[in-house]
């Protein structure tokens, strides 16, 4: 019985050694919550710690006061890099050719004129020769001759590090939300043309989180003047990131 007791031992021993010594991957988790301005700026005035004002905002998400946004699940192994995209590719120009003359100069030829009733005979040298009017081709439009791809939706792209005890992550993330909100004409005329219109939030910037913690890295709002949401300027959006390890 002892050597059976020992020989679990070992063998529990070494499965423990086998888990550890396996890459640890890192999940992280990125929210976004929309609130009215009075509201921000009350639980703001507040001094609330993370995980307070985060669960603060999940109730009141359940209360219909707060609107989740969007959450985005990416997981990678320590020091890498990682990207999610939820985006469609817009396609647009960046260059046109000036609109102008299309196709070869058109050339009518002047008939000789008309003497009592009877068109004079033309021969020798000067047949064929009647005067000419020259006259442009048609007017065509602006031509596009170069093209961008603009990614509308969310992204986020992060790279994570984890410490040696396994209780930090340093963070390096830019979480950015592109949204199309229209298009926007130029010119008139042959030469009108057209350019998509973008509404762009985004944050650029690098935090050291503890595992399992819901941290605030921001508000991320819409522009104050928003095509997309007209009462853009009465709202703020919070943009949570809580890093884990994955089981």
């Amino acid at each position: 019985m002892k050597i059976q007791s020992m020989l679990v031992s070992v063998l529990s021993l070494a499965v423990l050694q086998a888990e550890e010594a396996v890459p640890k991957n890192i999940s992280v988790c990125y929210e976004m919550f929309s609130l009215p301005l009075s509201m921000a700026a009350k639980l703001h005035r507040e001094r609330l710690a993370d995980p307070e004002l985060y669960e603060r905002l999940v109730a009141a998400v359940n209360k219909e006061t707060v609107r989740q946004e969007t959450v985005t699940v990416l997981r990678c192994r320590s020091s890498q890099k990682a990207t999610a995209e939820s985006i469609g590719e817009q396609i647009y120009p960046t260059e046109y050719e000036p609109a102008g003359a299309s196709g070869p100069p058109v050339v009518p030829v002047a008939p000789p004129p008309v003497k009592d009733g009877q068109p004079p005979v033309v021969t020798g040298s000067k047949a064929g020769s009647a005067e000419v009017t020259k006259a442009h081709g048609t007017n065509g439009p602006a031509t596009p001759t170069s093209f961008d791809t603009r990614n509308a939706g969310v992204t986020l792209e992060f790279e994570a590090t984890l410490s040696d005890d396994e209780k930090l992550v340093d963070l390096r993330l830019v979480p950015e939300r592109v949204t199309m909100v229209g298009r926007t004409s130029y010119g008139q005329g042959v030469s009108a043309t057209e350019m998509p219109a973008f509404e762009t939030q985004r944050v650029n910037t690098a935090a050291t989180v503890r595992i399992n913690r819901p941290f605030l890295l921001g508000t991320m709002n819409r522009p104050p003047v928003s095509k997309a949401d007209p009462d853009s300027a009465n709202r703020v959006w919070f943009a949570f990131i809580t890093a884990t390890l994955a089981k």
